[in-house]
């Protein structure tokens, strides 16, 4: 019996993948909710965002956290064959701007009704609503009862959105199997500013498409990253302020104070143009109060970051499992031949944008596909 500990998008595509290659073997999931993918249905405003449409080197590119520890998974299962999956079972999925790809219903409930089709079209045991207490190498308690497993895959996910039972255990069961659990932090997550702009809420709502952000490390720029942004009442959110709080995250732990953002309103923009998408009259009123030039304003302007906004609004964990003590090539533990990890409980973490999800399926897909290497004859199928 293969045992998989988890019913979100690593933990579906891996029982899939488990119960496809060893068509003969018993393959259980197991999740603590009613339902399958109780965080997905969250994910892309409640439109999943289930992959990105880029090339391979782009997709690692964008796991800013071991992303080549993924690259023979990406191979197994990439973007086009993320597509095709979902084709064969009935959902289409459209590309919109930055190469994200969602359902064309715009229902991210279309995308886990697929996975579950998957699921039982290939014979995978579903064990919704118990409880995975303790394991060991070759058994799990479940709400107190022993069960004995050939194999056992850990697709927990992360500590992000507690509530829908991403609460770390995860890092539990690794650690009591004696694996290095890196330091856990948020990731993908909006941040705090107590600039006297931020706190005035002058411009808080106001929303801008594909601004330029640096994040600076003293005169130092850490990194660059386009993409749109909201301002808040407490600081900045939309894809860039969430790219940008991975790199933010750790100049906060590493400087013990602020971390300094530089914001291009206007990228590629050297003159002032009325019909220019992001010059909106709250912003001009309030920037040209200002002592310096409005464009000068509008292309350098400055903000600090004091802290993210946690665990309770964030997408990603960033840490986790360490690779070193995983195999790329089939996700098993370098421990206990009968273990495995994939999805977020693992040391990988993605932007946001198809690439978390992305990440997932493709290490589900490839821990299910290798996880009874060398015991059984196994059927490759993709």
């Amino acid at each position: 019996m293969i045992s998989v500990i988890g019913g979100g998008p690593s933990g579906m595509m891996a029982a899939y993948s488990a119960k496809l290659h060893n068509p003969k073997t018993r393959v259980v999931l197991f999740d603590r909710n009613p339902n399958l993918g109780k965080k997905m249905r969250l994910t892309g405003g409640g439109r999943c965002n289930v992959t990105a449409n880029v090339s391979l080197e782009d997709l690692v590119k964008s796991v800013v956290k071991n992303g080549r520890f993924l690259y023979s998974s990406f191979n197994n299962l990439g973007p086009q064959e993320i597509q095709a999956f979902f084709k064969h079972y009935g959902v289409e999925l459209i590309e919109e701007d930055h190469h994200r790809m969602f359902p064309k219903s715009h229902r991210s409930h279309d995308i886990v009704d697929a996975c579950e089709r998957a699921l039982v079209d290939v014979g995978v045991e579903l064990r919704l609503g118990v409880n995975v207490e303790t394991l060991t190498p070759t058994s799990i308690s479940v709400d107190g009862t022993s069960i004995q497993c050939e194999h056992i895959i850990i697709a927990t996910g992360g500590r992000t959105l507690p509530q829908t039972g991403s609460d770390g255990s995860g890092y539990e069961f690794a650690s009591a199997l004696g694996h290095t659990v890196t330091n856990l932090l948020p990731q993908e997550v909006p941040l705090v500013s107590n600039d006297a702009l931020i706190q005035s809420k002058a411009l808080q709502g106001l929303s801008f498409k594909d601004v330029q952000v640096k994040v600076k490390d003293g005169k130092k720029t850490l990194a660059t990253l386009t993409h749109d942004l909201i301002i808040t009442h407490f600081g900045y959110s939309g894809p860039v302020a969430l790219r940008a709080s991975f790199y933010v995250q750790r100049l906060i732990e590493n400087q013990k104070g602020p971390v300094t953002l530089e914001i291009d309103f206007m990228p590629g923009f050297q003159a002032i143009d009325d019909t220019h998408p992001n010059l909106q009259k709250r912003l001009l009123d309030v920037l040209s109060k200002q002592d310096s030039s409005l464009i000068d304003a509008l292309k350098h302007f400055k903000t600090s970051i004091y802290a993210t906004r946690g665990f309770s609004y964030a997408f990603v964990t960033n840490g986790g499992v360490m690779v070193k003590e995983i195999d790329p090539k089939t996700m098993k533990s370098k421990r206990f031949e009968t273990i495995s990890f994939c999805g977020e409980v693992m040391d990988v973490s993605a932007f946001t944008g198809g690439y978390n999800i992305t990440a997932a399926l493709s290490s589900g897909y490839t821990a299910g596909k290798y996880c009874m290497e060398g015991k059984y004859e196994t059927v490759d199928i993709l």
